[in-house]
């Protein structure tokens, strides 16, 4: 007797092999969907961080010219004289902790009377995390000022 062996019907063979194709085609689609969601949150990422300078530099965390730049920032409102001007290249930096830094100046301005005021100051800033150029991203803990 011999063995017979029964073929598929041409629709049944047609049916899987489109449901196949189907279930690729469907793959792939939320493959692509995937990256692209990729793609905004990176693109999202690097709008809001300011752009290349922080998302692209090795380090992000602040110099001792970034911690100054933010210190000018804090002590200027306090000084009650007109032009002032920070000695920018004579400042003493220090780190007390990973985040918590040291600066010691001193800024020159004129009062009233047109009589030229230096103020030695210190300020102890720590830095919140973000865009390090931001004074939103940083905490005043501590500040001194003595006018000469």
């Amino acid at each position: 007797m011999e063995k017979v062996v029964h073929k598929e019907k041409p629709q049944e063979s047609y049916n899987k092999d489109k449901r196949y194709r189907r279930k690729t085609a469907l793959t792939g689609i939320g493959l692509l969907f995937a990256l692209g969601l990729i793609f905004v949150i990176v693109i999202i990422k690097f709008a809001t961080s300011g752009g290349t300078s922080n998302m692209l530099s090795f380090t992000m965390f602040p110099s001792s010219d970034d911690a100054y730049k933010i210190a000018e920032q804090y002590i200027s409102p306090t000084i009650h004289s007109g032009n002032l001007s920070f000695s920018e290249d004579r400042y003493q930096f220090a780190k007390k902790s990973d985040s918590v830094f040291v600066i010691k100046s001193d800024v020159t301005g004129i009062d009233e009377k047109g009589q030229k005021v230096k103020t030695n100051f210190s300020i102890t800033l720590k830095y919140d995390g973000g865009s390090k150029t931001n004074m939103d991203n940083w905490t005043m803990l501590d500040m001194n000022e003595v006018a000469e």
